[in-house]
């Protein structure tokens, strides 16, 4: 339930989200997204402390943080390539993903420890923190003017007219629709892993919360190394290319942990797993960044986050039904395989992807 929460406003209010994104300014809306969602985590530490925490307010709390995460993520994604240049799009993807995987090392390597030391309050109020200190940053981004609308364009477009906009950028760009193809069943089978990382790694690994803690630090830190790596290629002419070599990869990491049932190789493939997902994400955000118009990308970029994780949803829902009807390491051999089928179909047949260049 709190899985499908941290993706369900990607899906329904993402596209109209990125109508606003490419209205209003977007440094100032990352900082004062970033305001928000610091008060909701504080809320948040509050009910856990007072022990008013149920489940639906924890949900209600999810989806607000999960809209506050859309915008930002659609903000940032637009606001890059107006700060650099475009032959500087691989390096400065390649750092934003490094900096959040950094993060999510560090986050979850010490939140475990924070914890069992002091109380799960106070890693949310740390967490409240970082939220406030993140709009403070963006602070000393230079602010641009923006350009004043033309009287003589007639009335500014009517809110639908913005949205679909976007919408059929998507539709007239076929590479678009390629990667949104492989994007909805990744996407479908990588919600659902994440819903059962716990399980595996309780009763296949026979670990507890620290063995949890230190898979998913083990994918933050393989997507750093892997951002570092790929922030440092030439993408211009072969940016599709590595989109479906980091999708052959990951399929490849998801397969390969449902065969083993140790630790050191488990970690071994988490490692892999996340330095694959770097490979295939940093060309993804460089390509459209570069091909879609500054003032489209809020829109097409949400747009096209919210098609891809349409069936995120469900995802969980089908994992934790495969694992109770079959087995934890079902589930991933399954979705390793499915995966590896659908990049390496697309390699063979998705030739607008394949080929695309900037």
């Amino acid at each position: 339930m709190i899985v499908t929460g941290t993706i369900l406003p990607a899906v329904v209010l993402g596209p109209f989200l990125g109508v606003y994104v490419d209205r209003w300014d977007r440094r100032r809306t990352l900082i004062a997204t970033n305001v928000v969602q610091a008060v909701v985590v504080a809320a948040l530490s509050g009910l856990v402390l007072t022990g008013e925490a149920s489940l639906s307010l924890l949900f209600g709390l999810v989806l607000l943080l999960g809209t506050g995460a859309t915008v930002v993520r659609t903000a940032t994604g637009a606001i890059v390539p107006t700060l650099v240049a475009v032959e500087d799009l691989p390096p400065a993807n390649g750092l934003l993903s490094v900096s959040g995987s950094l993060n999510q090392v560090v986050g979850l390597s010490l939140g475990g420890i924070v914890v069992a030391l002091f109380h799960v309050a106070a890693a949310i109020e740390y967490d409240a923190l970082t939220f406030a200190a993140a709009a403070a940053l963006l602070l000393l981004i230079p602010a641009t003017p923006r350009a004043a609308r033309d009287p003589s364009q007639g009335p500014p477009p009517r809110f639908r007219e913005e949205l679909g906009e976007g919408l059929r950028f998507i539709r007239a760009h076929r590479f678009m629709l390629e990667i949104i193809a492989i994007g909805v069943i990744v996407n479908f089978f990588g919600n659902g892993l994440a819903a059962v990382v716990a399980p595996y790694a309780s009763f296949v690994l026979h670990g507890g919360a620290e063995v949890y803690g230190f898979l998913g630090a083990g994918v933050a830190f393989g997507a750093f190394v892997g951002a570092a790596l790929v922030g440092r290629a030439d993408l211009r002419a072969s940016v599709g290319r590595y989109t479906f070599l980091g999708g052959l990869g990951i399929g490849g990491s998801v397969l390969g942990l449902g065969l083993v049932g140790t630790f050191p190789l488990a970690m071994s493939l988490m490692l892999a797993l996340g330095a694959t997902l770097s490979v295939t994400n940093v060309p993804i955000s460089v390509a459209i960044q570069a091909k879609v118009p500054s003032r489209l990308l809020g829109r097409v970029g949400a747009a096209f986050g919210a098609l891809v994780s349409a069936t995120g949803p469900a995802g969980p829902l089908f994992a934790g039904w495969l694992a109770q009807r079959w087995s934890v390491p079902g589930v991933f051999l399954l979705s390793g395989l499915v995966i590896v089928l659908v990049m390496g179909l697309g390699a063979l047949t998705m030739t607008s992807l394949r080929s695309l260049r900037y």
